[in-house]
């Protein structure tokens, strides 16, 4: 979300016009603030100091932003509405426009219809977001994409007896049926050597298969097809892995498994019922996922990553530099 932020703070000339050193100070706290309580108390300051009520309620509204909140966000869709009426360029510190107004007020109601399920009016209010402000597409996009994702993965029953070649043993092929055996669930991820946000999140991915093969859940780890140079890369990443775990296996290169689960950003792991149902799509970060596994074993817990740093996984990987599939 900080991407929107960034296209919106841009101070008002009708402002900077009629500043004084103490208003100018004030707005810069408002717009920097990184909690509630100092956003709060920087209010008190700036309402005494006769700051219009429009700009406290955009600094709410980039706070939120800041920190990714999306109910949050939603939630302020009414006060951005009983603003409008009497919105005023002259009173903005973000908006260039009262049509960027506007379509951060429908972007608002957008994600109020997403926490109702509503997906039609979704489809509407986001809609109208982009028609009043193009500027900000993408902003908008993830949330599109979300939708259409769950919307393709409820329609989706995996075929678990297809066979895939297995990257450890070439000669050995196994479905997905085999290697999930009696579990009730099983997680997907998928990955390539050329992708750098995939390496930099294998250290995550490793941490989480260990911490579901305890509890018997498998893991299954797709290679993406690539090329045979790429190929080649994987296998010498593999081989100094030395906390792998779970089965690692090679998407075909033809109908790919990557494609019909839509997988275009990395992390991205896939939790699959014994019946080929998908129960979850997206960032193994994701409290969604953890609250799936939760459902089958209480005992599940998300475990605590290191962050790793890319020049220092970049230095380690087989090809030494950035490539890209």
């Amino acid at each position: 979300m900080k991407h929107l932020l960034a296209s919106l703070i841009i101070l008002s000339t009708s402002l900077s016009a009629q500043s004084l050193p103490e208003r100018d100070q004030l707005i810069e706290s408002l717009l920097q603030a990184t909690d509630e309580k100092s956003l709060q108390s920087t209010i008190l300051k700036a309402r005494k100091a006769g700051l219009p009520e429009q700009m406290f309620l955009e600094a709410r509204f980039i706070l939120l932003i800041n920190q990714n909140d999306t109910e949050g966000l939603a939630a302020l869709a009414p006060a951005l509405e009983a603003q409008l009426p009497t919105y005023s360029s002259d009173h903005t510190m973000i908006f260039a426009t009262q049509e960027d107004f506007e379509s951060t007020l429908h972007y608002t109601k957008a994600l109020a219809a997403l926490q109702q399920d509503d997906t039609p009016l979704f489809k509407k209010h986001i809609t109208e977001a982009y028609w009043l402000s193009p500027a900000h597409s993408s902003q908008f996009a993830p949330h599109i994409n979300a939708v259409r994702l769950k919307e393709s993965m409820a329609k989706l029953t995996l075929k678990l007896d297809r066979k895939f070649q297995n990257q450890k043993h070439p000669s050995k092929q196994s479905s997905l049926r085999e290697l999930a055996a009696d579990a009730p669930i099983f997680l997907l991820h998928f990955w390539s050597p050329w992708i750098q946000t995939s390496l930099l999140a294998m250290p995550e991915y490793h941490a989480i298969a260990n911490t579901l093969n305890k509890q018997q859940i498998p893991t299954i780890s797709f290679l993406l097809a690539g090329t045979n140079e790429s190929r080649k890369d994987a296998d010498t990443f593999l081989s100094e892995q030395s906390s792998a775990q779970g089965h690692w296996l090679i998407d075909s290169p033809t109908s790919s498994l990557a494609s019909t689960l839509r997988i275009s950003t990395f992390p991205t792991v896939v939790l699959v019922s014994k019946d080929g149902q998908i129960l979850f799509n997206g960032d193994p970060a994701s409290a969604s996922l953890w609250q799936q596994l939760a459902q089958v074993n209480s005992n599940i817990k998300a475990p605590k990553i290191d962050p790793v740093l890319p020049e220092n996984l970049l230095e380690n990987s087989p090809s030494g530099s950035q490539k890209n599939e």
